[in-house]
C-alpha cells in the first residue's frame, strides 16, 4: 500500500464537538452535580452552623466574618483549603500588624498617611502580576489600605465593636462610649484579626476531619479515562459518536489531573518522592491522544490486539479503583501487549499507534503494581530548582507596572468619590478595585459580573428574610433554619468550577452581611444596598480604566501561549531518544508536558474572550485561530511523537529533514506572533519525503506535512497571498 493510497482512505479526522449549548445550557452545565461537589457544599453548611452557633452563643461582634472567610477561603479539596487558610492568616495577622504600625506613624498626618496608602497600592498592583505569590501580597497590601481608610472615619470606627452591660440583646454599648477614637481603631484592629484567627482554625479544623480528599480526583479521573480507553478498544465500530468522550478528554487534557496531583501530593508525601502520579498522568495525556487516531483506524484484523489492550486497561483502572481485591487480577495479567503488534507490521499507518498504545499500558500496568518510577527505571534523579519569589522578568516587563497603575487610579477615583459623597457603606467600591482588576479585560469583566450578580443575589435573599422571615424568628433554631437554604445554593456554586465559584462567595458575603447584623432580628436593609452600590462603583471604574489605559486583551495571552506551543512542536520534532527501547524517556516527556500545559493556557485564556466586547476587533484580513484550529494544532503532537519513537534507525536524509520541521515550526510561531513573513510559509513548509526503505517514517512524514498544509489552507488562503497577523477567533469559543 503506497503512502498516497493510505491518506487518500485515512483523511484527517474532524473532531466532532456535538452542538454547542447556548449560554443557559452552559449554566445548566456549570450546576450539575460533580464528584465532591455535595461534600463540599455541607462541609460549608457545616461550617455555618457551626460559625453561627459559636457567635450568637458568646455574642462576638462582627459574627460574619467567621462565616466570610469559610467560603473565601474554601477550595474544593482538603489539601487547598489547609494550605490557603494557613497562608492567608499569616497574611492578614501580618498585615494587621503593619497597618497598626502605619497608623502609629501617620493617623495624625493625612499629608503623609494618604501618599504611603497610594504607594501601597502601587505595590499591590505590580507584586499581584510580578510576584509567583501574587495573591498574597495583594491581599497583604490591600488589608493594610483598606483598613487604614478607617482613619478618615475615627469618629465612627468606635461603633464597629460592641460590649455588653447587660443579658438582653439591647444591651450593648459600643467602644465609642468607654474609648477614644485612637483605641477603638486599635481595638478594631485586633479584634479583626483575632476573629479571623477563629476563622481560619475552624477552616482547618473541619476540612482536616471532613475534607475532600484530591486524591479521590486524580484516581477518578485516571480511571474514567482507562474505561474510556478500554470501551472503545472493545468498540470496532470506529463511529465519532462513541469518541465523544474520548474527544472531551483530548481537547480538556491532564492539567485537571496534574493540579490534583500537586494538591494531593500536600496530604500524602510518598507521591512526591516516588513520582509514580506524575509519570501516569504524562502516560495517559499520551494514551487519549493516540485513541484519538487509532479507534478511526480500527478494522477486523486487529480484534485480538484491542480486545487484549482494552481488558489490561480495564483490569488497570479497577486496580486502581480498589486496589486491594484488584492487584491479584493485575500480577496475573500476562499478556505481551508489545508481541501483540507485530499483527500490524505489514500496516505502517497503524503499526506505531499499535505500539504506543502497547508501550502505554505497559508503562500504566508497571506503575501500579510498583508505584515507584526510580525502581522501574523510567526516570533519572529529579532536581529542584531555585524557587524565586518574582518572575524572571518582573523588571523589565512594562505589562507589571501598567497593571500597578491602572489598579492605582481606579482605588484613587473610588476613594475619592467615598470621600466626595461621605457615604462609608459604599466602600466596598475600593475592595473591588484590589479583586477584579486581573491581567486582562476578559478576564477582569468576568470576575466583574461574578461580583455583582452574587452580590445582587445575596443582598436579595438577605432583605427577603429580614422583610419574610425575620419578624417570626425567635431563637437560634430558627437562624439556622432560615439561611440553610442559601447556605446551600451559595456552596453549591463555590464548589463548582472556577467559572462561576466567585459568584457563592458574593452571595454568601452579601447575605450574611445583610442578615447578621448585632445579635437578634435586625430591620437594618442598608447593608445589602450599600454593598451593592459600591461593587456597581467599583466595576464601572475598574472597566473604564482598563479598557482605556493600556488594555490587554486576552487574545494577547492565547497569542503568547500558542506561540509558546508551537515553538515546543518544533523542539519535539528534532527530538532524539537516547535510548530508542525504553519505554519512557524523562526528557522527551517534559517537553511533551510543557506542550500540553501551553495549549491548555490557550484554551483557558481564550473562554472570556467573548467578554471583551469593546476594542478589541481584529483588522480586515486578519487570519482567524478559532478553537477547531487550536484543537488542529494540538494533534499535530501525535504524529510528531510516532516519529520521535519510530525504532528504526534515522539516516541523514530523515535528520535533515527534521531540523528543516524545526526551522518551519519557528517561523510558523514568528508569524502567529507578528504576521510578518507568512505568504512564504507554504512553499518553505518541507515536502514529505519518499522513504521506501523506512514506510513507518514515510507514512507518518505524510501524514503531519498533510496536517499542516491544511492548517495553512485555512489560515493563508490561496486566493488571498497577503499577510496579515492572524487574529484569535471567538466566534467558536463557548463563554
Amino acid at each position: 500500500m503506497s503512502t498516497g493510497v493510505a491518506l487518500k482512505d485515512r483523511a484527517p479526522l474532524a473532531i466532532d464537538e456535538g452542538n454547542p449549548p447556548g449560554a443557559l445550557g452552559l449554566l445548566m452545565a456549570e450546576m450539575l452535580p460533580t464528584p465532591g461537589r455535595l461534600r463540599n457544599t455541607l462541609l460549608l453548611l457545616a461550617q455555618v452552623v457551626i460559625a453561627i452557633t459559636i457567635g450568637e452563643t458568646f455574642r462576638i461582634p462582627m459574627l460574619s466574618i467567621l462565616i466570610i472567610i469559610s467560603f473565601f477561603l474554601s477550595g474544593n479539596d482538603g489539601a487547598s483549603n489547609t494550605s490557603t487558610a494557613l497562608m492567608a492568616g499569616m497574611t492578614i495577622v501580618a498585615g494587621t500588624a503593619l497597618t497598626i504600625v502605619f497608623l502609629m506613624l501617620s493617623l495624625s498626618e493625612p499629608g503623609l498617611r494618604l501618599p504611603c496608602m497610594l504607594m501601597l497600592t502601587l505595590c499591590a498592583g505590580f507584586l499581584s502580576q510580578a510576584a509567583t505569590m501574587g495573591p498574597l501580597f495583594n491581599i497583604l497590601f490591600f488589608w493594610i489600605v483598606y483598613m487604614a481608610m478607617n482613619a478618615d472615619i475615627l469618629d465612627a470606627v468606635g461603633y464597629s465593636v460592641d460590649g455588653f452591660v447587660g443579658n438582653t440583646t439591647d444591651s450593648v454599648v459600643p467602644d465609642a462610649a468607654f474609648m477614644p477614637p485612637e483605641e477603638s481603631m486599635l481595638h478594631l484592629l485586633l479584634w479583626i484579626g483575632f476573629v479571623f484567627l477563629i476563622g481560619i482554625t475552624l477552616l482547618v479544623v473541619t476540612n482536616r476531619l471532613a475534607g475532600h480528599d484530591p486524591l479521590v480526583v486524580l484516581r477518578d479521573g485516571l480511571v474514567a479515562r482507562l474505561n474510556m480507553i478500554a470501551d472503545l478498544c472493545d468498540d470496532q465500530s470506529g463511529s465519532a459518536e462513541d469518541a465523544r468522550p474520548l474527544y472531551r478528554y483530548a481537547e480538556a487534557g491532564v492539567a485537571d489531573l496534574r493540579r490534583a496531583h500537586d494538591l494531593a501530593s500536600k496530604l500524602h508525601p510518598e507521591l512526591s518522592r516516588h513520582r509514580a502520579g506524575i509519570a501516569m498522568i504524562r502516560t495517559m495525556a499520551r494514551l487519549v491522544l493516540i485513541m484519538v487516531f487509532l479507534h478511526p483506524l480500527q478494522g477486523g484484523q486487529d480484534t485480538e490486539f484491542m480486545r487484549a489492550a482494552g481488558r489490561v486497561a480495564r483490569v488497570c483502572a479497577r486496580t486502581l479503583q480498589n486496589r486491594r481485591r484488584e492487584l491479584t487480577e493485575l500480577e496475573a495479567e500476562g499478556t505481551d501487549l508489545s508481541a501483540m503488534t507485530e499483527s500490524f507490521r505489514a500496516d505502517p499507518m497503524r503499526f506505531p499507534l499499535a505500539m504506543e498504545l502497547a508501550r502505554g499500558l505497559t508503562v500504566v500496568r508497571s506503575l501500579i503494581l510498583i508505584p515507584d518510577v526510580e525502581k522501574q527505571g523510567f526516570t533519572p534523579e529529579i532536581t529542584v530548582a531555585v524557587r524565586s519569589y518574582l518572575k524572571p522578568d518582573a523588571f523589565r516587563n512594562p505589562a507589571y507596572a501598567q497593571a500597578a497603575m491602572r489598579i492605582a487610579l481606579s482605588v484613587t477615583i473610588c476613594y475619592a468619590i467615598t470621600r466626595a459623597t461621605s457615604w462609608p457603606g459604599i466602600q466596598t467600591c475600593v475592595v473591588t478595585c484590589f479583586l477584579v482588576s486581573l491581567e486582562t479585560v476578559g478576564d477582569t469583566v468576568h470576575k466583574m459580573l461574578l461580583r455583582i450578580t452574587g452580590a445582587l443575589t445575596g443582598a436579595a435573599f438577605g432583605i427577603g428574610t429580614i422583610l419574610l422571615l425575620m419578624p417570626y424568628m425567635t431563637n437560634l433554631t430558627d437562624l439556622i433554619l432560615a439561611v440553610i437554604p442559601v447556605t446551600l445554593l451559595a456552596g453549591w456554586i463555590k464548589s463548582g468550577s472556577e467559572r462561576i465559584s466567585y459568584a457563592g462567595v458574593q452571595i454568601a458575603l452579601a447575605y450574611f452581611m445583610t442578615v447578621l447584623q448585632g445579635y437578634g432580628p435586625t430591620l437594618d436593609m442598608e447593608t445589602g444596598r450599600d454593598r451593592v452600590v459600591g461593587i456597581l462603583i467599583g466595576n464601572i471604574v475598574v472597566y473604564l480604566v482598563a479598557v482605556t489605559f493600556w488594555p490587554v486583551s486576552v487574545t494577547a495571552v492565547a497569542r503568547r501561549q500558542l506561540v509558546n506551543a508551537t515553538r515546543i512542536l518544533g523542539t519535539l520534532v528534532a527530538y532524539r531518544r537516547t535510548e530508542p527501547d525504553a519505554l519512557v524517556e524523562t526528557a522527551q516527556e517534559v517537553e511533551r508536558e510543557k506542550f500540553g500545559k501551553a495549549i491548555a493556557a490557550v484554551r483557558n485564556a481564550i473562554v472570556n474572550a467573548p467578554l471583551e466586547i469593546f476594542g478589541f476587533k481584529p483588522s480586515s484580513g486578519a487570519r482567524q485561530i478559532d478553537a477547531r484550529m487550536i484543537t488542529a494544532i494540538q494533534l499535530l503532537a501525535v504524529p510528531i511523537a510516532i516519529l520521535s519513537d519510530i525504532r528504526v534507525p534515522a539516516d541523514n536524509a530523515v535528520q535533515k529533514h527534521v531540523e528543516q520541521l524545526k526551522g518551519w515550526f519557528d517561523a510558523f510561531a514568528s508569524w502567529i506572533d507578528d504576521g510578518r513573513n507568512g505568504g512564504s510559509l507554504v512553499e518553505t513548509l518541507p515536502p514529505a519525503l519518499a522513504l521506501p526503505d523506512d514506510p513507518q517514517r514515510e507514512i507518518w512524514f505524510a501524514v503531519l506535512d498533510q496536517r499542516l498544509r491544511r492548517i495553512l489552507e485555512d489560515l493563508i488562503p490561496d486566493d488571498e497571498p497577503e499577510t496579515a497577523k492572524p487574529a484569535i477567533d471567538v466566534r467558536h469559543v463557548r463563554a
